[in-house]
């Protein structure tokens, strides 16, 4: 799938008033990702985000960045207020085409690098631009992630297994440190609440914003949904499957 990153930071920036609230699975990544990163060191003297958003990650880790901490995203729509209230720079712009910033000592990303359509290149731009022994700490998505939609309207992202991403890591000369996965089923009340969720945390990872949505569709859609994917209570589930890593500068 080609990712139109225009809309991508479109959708984004118009649901920006809604995602704080409604991407609690985001805000749990984030968590297990920053406590991994301090448990690596509690210092790093500067620092590279691509994709921060509305800043769950860059919050964190902020105080732990003792001299540069710079921060990318498609455009500022979402990170006005974060860049308001911290003394960080910005590079706005897709990351696979900015220049970035050189001699990091450390490169996060949060739920992002899904985005991405030449993972080999975009390792290659990290590991040039990472100080001796810099590390690489992201989070992104597996192949189980948001299987319902998927599965229904046969659209969305192209995700990856975890030895996808770590054989990418190695090829472009990455030490990987640590490496894990989990699946989270999250339950609603039926389709529709589900694509509410999803439209609500920015992006569908689905595309399903772009299929023409009626009552009868949606009639079909919410049929479907709840004859695969319901439980003994009627509640339908909708599939997060985070991947991390930890990676250091060979």
């Amino acid at each position: 799938m080609v990712v139109d990153k225009k809309k991508v930071a479109l959708r984004f920036g118009q649901n920006a008033g809604t995602y704080n609230q409604e991407a609690f699975i985001q805000k749990e990544i984030t968590e297990e990702l920053y406590q991994k990163i301090i448990s690596i060191d509690k210092n790093f003297d500067s620092c590279f985000e691509i994709g921060c958003g509305s800043g769950f990650l860059t919050k964190k880790l902020k105080n732990h960045i003792l001299d540069s901490y710079a921060v990318n995203d498609l455009d500022s729509s979402c990170t006005h207020q974060l860049l308001k209230e911290n003394n960080l720079t910005f590079i706005g712009g897709d990351a696979e085409k900015i220049d970035f910033p050189q001699n990091n000592a450390i490169i996060v990303s949060t739920s992002a690098l899904q985005w991405m359509q030449n993972i080999s290149v975009l390792f290659q731009k990290i590991n040039q631009s990472l100080n001796n022994n810099g590390v690489l700490a992201f989070s992104t998505f597996g192949l189980e992630n948001f299987r319902q939609i998927k599965g229904i309207l046969n659209q969305g992202l192209t995700y990856y297994s975890i030895n996808f991403w770590k054989k990418h890591l190695e090829n472009e000369g990455f030490e990987i440190l640590s490496a894990w996965e989990w699946k989270k089923d999250c339950l609603f009340k039926d389709g529709t609440a589900v694509l509410k969720h999803i439209k609500k945390t920015g992006v569908s990872g689905s595309n399903s914003s772009s299929k023409t949505w009626n009552k009868k569709t949606l009639q079909a859609f919410n049929k479907e949904y709840a004859q695969y994917f319901s439980n003994d209570i009627n509640e339908v589930s909708l599939t997060y499957h985070p991947l991390f890593f930890i990676a250091k500068k060979k």
